[in-house]
């Protein structure tokens, strides 16, 4: 395997992830059936022509295999900051293996240094095997809240 790592447009990114986006929904999503897969492109691309989306594949020989994917800009509480809010992160099960994730986040984290971001704020899933708490903390991230959803009725 030759993995690389490099940030690229969304233009280049988003024809290949889709696939990729896919599975990672099937994966940690608990309310498949009321909250089916429905990604906001224009968003998206909204974000990416304001420069405030930041993607960061891993590809083996070309092929897309995971990505990191923050949205950057100042917080409402900390207008002078710029704050990486860490939307999608995900690794192909076959190589989740090594330091490709740990290498993912490292590489991530210095592209987005690079560019001015002053913190990062990401998240884990904790159901089945998704927690990754102890490979965050490993690379110097702080448990500061917990996140609670409610599926509301319609």
């Amino acid at each position: 395997m030759a993995i690389t790592y490099q940030v690229e447009p969304w233009e280049c990114y988003y024809p290949e992830c889709q696939a990729l986006w896919l599975a990672h929904w099937i994966e940690v999503a608990l309310t498949q059936a009321e909250v089916p897969l429905d990604p906001d492109v224009d968003r998206y691309q909204a974000l990416a022509d304001a420069g405030q989306l930041h993607i960061l594949s891993m590809r083996d020989a070309g092929k897309l295999v995971g990505y990191h994917v923050t949205i950057c800009t100042t917080h409402l509480h900390y207008k002078g900051t710029l704050h990486g809010l860490v939307d999608l992160y995900y690794v192909v099960p076959s190589y989740r293996k090594g330091m490709a994730g740990v290498r993912l986040f490292r590489e991530a984290e210095r592209s987005l240094q690079g560019i001015g971001m002053r913190k990062i704020q990401t998240a884990t899933k904790i159901h089945a095997h998704l927690d990754m708490s102890r490979l965050l903390e490993r690379l110097g991230y702080t448990h500061v809240e917990k996140v609670y959803t409610k599926l509301l009725e319609q």
